[in-house]
């Protein structure tokens, strides 16, 4: 007779170990990579206007390239991941965004460019759901939320890493240097992640990979595990999965839900970052000095990514990110009413950051531990691109309130409104999860 191992009653069972610590490791390593590349092409900017000769207006095609490319890859790759492997997908994704990094410097034309950072946004978006569900499915349920969000926080890091690597790239260098690098390290880590990086478990399962999860279950106990071992999960079973069932069996309510905060809170964040440096100007602070301000709301919005997990595990995700969120839609509105100086304005900036930031990374952390794990990848992907058209839409309706004749405080005013939506959303959400409904399980 056969013998039974739950995979997931296994890694729920145990601290989380060695191997899950690197498994974990090198999901991170894709994001602060992810962060890095992100950036980027805002420092190239100037000079690739030189170098192609081109206006500076046209500068927003070139980032609105990238990130409808992101919405791509986030949509595709996600489902993609739970049909052919996370590892997989994740790896592709990571060749993509390799190769179209070191492509950017290469561009002998504007639309050569536009084409190659379209390529490169389809691997940046695409890369997120696969290390958010591989990372995660390798925490105990209990810290899944924990893992997400700090996964995401090392997006940003890698942002802000990036901006300190690039600038000494750029002056000893040059900047088509900064690329080279940039794509280089991705192209690199894709030969670790061959070799060292796991497959996800709940996909091992579902195509009855026995060799794979056995050597699997050996390095999660440190003990040799039976031939005849069959290795089964405790979790949901899902079959042929597709961007149908995230609306179907009850989830439409959970994928509608969420859909809402990412789109708002991912699309504020874009605006803060985008448009702020512009909006100051008009309010008296000089180009240099928000240059400091944009990196105090880095810096806020990476503590708030990194801790909202975990808040969320222990306190549930009403107490912690409908405040949160509200507090973020203050700080908001007051950047515009209160930044006076760049003392003001760096520590409205920051906790801008901070909150707002921990509803973007509140909201992946809800979606990684809502959707069983056939759909995992296809969820996550599906909320993420929704992110990611947030942060399409948001600064074009920024811009369009300023060529409509609204200052600058009254954008922020505007702008404000976002995270409060994305507030009332989250409090309907875990009022529905406790009255049964499907849905957010963390924290109910």
């Amino acid at each position: 007779m056969q013998a039974k191992l739950d995979i997931t009653q296994l890694i729920d069972g145990r601290p989380i170990g060695s191997f899950q610590k690197g498994t974990i490791f090198l999901c991170a390593l894709i994001a602060f990579l992810d962060g890095m590349d992100t950036q980027s092409i805002g420092i190239a900017a100037p000079f690739i206007v030189e170098s192609l000769g081109i206006q500076r207006s046209m500068l927003g095609m070139v980032f609105s390239a990238a990130i409808m490319g992101a919405v791509v890859g986030a949509f595709l790759v996600g489902s993609l991941a739970d049909r052919f492997g996370r590892k997989r997908m994740l790896i592709l994704s990571a060749l993509l965004f390799g190769a179209g990094t070191i492509a950017t410097s290469l561009a002998g034309s504007y639309e050569a460019l536009l084409a190659i950072r379209f390529v490169t946004g389809i691997g940046l978006g695409g890369a997120a759901p696969c290390f958010l569900t591989l990372a995660s499915e390798y925490a105990p349920r209990a810290r899944r939320a924990t893992v997400a969000s700090m996964m995401w926080a090392a997006f940003p890091l890698g942002g802000m890493a990036g901006g300190f690597v690039n600038s000494y790239l750029i002056q000893h260098f040059g900047w088509q240097s900064m690329f080279l690098f940039g794509g280089a390290a991705p192209l690199a880590l894709v030969v670790v992640l061959c070799f060292l990086l796991p497959e996800s478990p709940a996909f091992l399962v579902a195509a009855r990979r026995q060799r794979a999860l056995a050597e699997i279950a050996a390095r999660l106990t440190g003990a040799p595990i039976g031939k005849d071992t069959q290795f089964v999960m405790s979790e949901e079973k899902i079959q042929n999965p597709s961007f149908r069932l995230l609306f179907s069996d009850g989830r439409a309510r959970t994928t509608l839900m969420l859909s809402v905060p990412f789109l708002m809170a991912f699309g504020t964040l874009a605006v803060l970052v985008l448009w702020t440096p512009s909006l100051l100007r008009d309010l008296g602070i000089s180009p240099s000095d928000t240059a400091i301000v944009i990196g105090f709301h880095g810096l806020g919005a990476l503590v708030g990514m990194a801790s909202a997990g975990r808040m969320i595990e222990r306190f549930g995700p009403g107490r912690v990110l409908v405040p949160a969120l509200v507090l973020g839609a203050g700080a908001t509105a007051l950047v515009g009413a209160g930044s006076t100086s760049v003392a003001s304005a760096s520590a409205l900036l920051a906790l801008a950051g901070v909150f707002v930031g921990f509803g973007a990374s509140g909201g992946i952390a809800l979606a990684v531990t809502s959707y069983p794990p056939g759909i995992r990848s296809t969820g996550i992907g599906w909320q993420m691109g929704m992110g990611r058209v947030g942060q399409v839409l948001a600064p074009v309706l920024t811009g369009a309130l300023l060529a409509g004749g609204v200052d600058s405080a009254g954008t922020f005013y505007v702008v404000a409104v976002a995270p409060l939506i994305a507030a009332v959303f989250v409090a309907l959400s875990h009022r529905s999860a406790r009255r049964g409904h499907a849905g957010v399980p963390v924290g109910t």
